[in-house]
């Protein structure tokens, strides 16, 4: 009698890939937004944020073939002959991290964003009054709450203008009466908001005019980041350096009560001295919950200082806000040449 017995594994290379890819995809895409999301609650708490990115991966499989055999002669009972053969597989990754930093990314964080990233942006699908509010500091007189471009401010900002003109040029692109485009002045580009002729008539047009101080006959719009004594058509604008488009955002932060009532993270105050919710400013761009349990329903979320911080998968205006922001950090941190050490680490089973 003969029994044979094989087991083990027979991944070939094609397989490895089928069966490996797409968990090293996730794996790389849901780490990516957890660090992410990490620095924006440190910013909140006035920490030093870190980034880590995965800049190479490699893997090597091995498979190990053995076998044995026994057997068994007795007078009472049948010869009994045993086979026993397998193969086992294993895998063994090796990832190399490499932290941003070094002079030109910290100089690429603290410029200003090019005007014509706004262009970018906007022809890439995203709302005009997203991307405005991310990418600026002000509009002609119209700030766009400043004081918040840095660590919390202990005062309120001011906003209120500067995000009822956003909304106005919202309305007008989702009628389709509003596009951007670019403009050479001299050997110079910049961006010119066009106003459909139709529009013009409209209330959103005249309200928009009131609050820039001016109204273009022909509806078009230069966006400049130089005031010059002409300003017919023009739209003075200040652009934010990414690193102030990250404490901005970072408001959006809801520290647990704790935290607050410590003195860990700055109360913000109205004139009258009552406490200023970021929520009325940042509440339909970007919030981030805490709790104290593992969050249910989480897009992403990580534990800091003891709290769980997580962006609610049902909140679609804060992913969308998410998602702009890293592609603006990619963008800056696109051709950065490391000059930290190299964090290579061989995994092992």
């Amino acid at each position: 009698m003969l029994i044979a017995i094989v087991g083990g594994c027979n991944l070939a290379g094609p397989t490895a890939i089928r069966d490996g890819r797409d968990d090293y995809n996730v794996a790389i895409q849901q780490t990516n937004n957890e660090q992410f999301l990490l620095n924006i609650v440190r910013l909140r708490y006035r920490d030093s944020p870190l980034m880590l990115e995965v800049t190479s991966l490699s893997t090597n499989f091995q498979m190990e073939i053995f076998g044995s055999a026994n057997a068994s002669m007795r007078e009472s009972s049948p010869n009994w002959y045993g086979v026993l053969a397998g193969a086992e597989y294993t895998e063994k990754p090796t990832i190399t991290y490499l932290p941003l930093q070094g002079e030109k990314f910290v100089s690429q964080m603290l410029t200003p964003l090019d005007p014509q990233v706004i262009l970018l942006l906007y022809h890439s699908g995203w709302s005009i009054d997203r991307i405005l509010r991310i990418c600026l500091q002000s509009a002609n007189d119209l700030p766009n709450a400043p004081s918040a471009s840095g660590p919390t401010p202990d005062d309120a900002p001011r906003y209120e203008g500067f995000y009822e003109m956003c909304r106005l040029l919202r309305i007008l692109q989702k009628r389709g009466h509003l596009v951007l485009g670019r403009v050479m002045i001299g050997d110079k580009p910049e961006i010119q908001i066009v106003i459909a002729e139709e529009a013009m008539d409209s209330p959103e047009v005249s309200a928009l005019g009131a609050l820039l101080g001016q109204r273009s006959s022909s509806g078009r719009y230069k966006l400049s980041t130089t005031r010059r004594d002409d300003n017919a058509g023009l739209i003075a604008i200040v652009t934010r350096p990414l690193s102030a488009s990250l404490f901005y955002i970072s408001q959006g932060v809801e520290p647990p009560d704790q935290d607050v009532d410590a003195g860990r993270v700055t109360t913000t105050r109205t004139p009258d001295g009552s406490e200023f919710h970021w929520s009325e400013m940042l509440g339909n761009l970007f919030t981030v919950y805490s709790s104290q349990g593992t969050p249910k329903d989480a897009y992403v979320a990580v534990r800091y200082r003891g709290t769980w911080f997580y962006i609610d998968d049902s909140d679609l205006t804060t992913k969308s806000t998410f998602f702009m922001i890293r592609q603006l950090l990619a963008l800056q941190s696109g051709e950065v040449k490391g000059t930290g050490p190299i964090l290579t680490l061989p995994v092992t089973n």
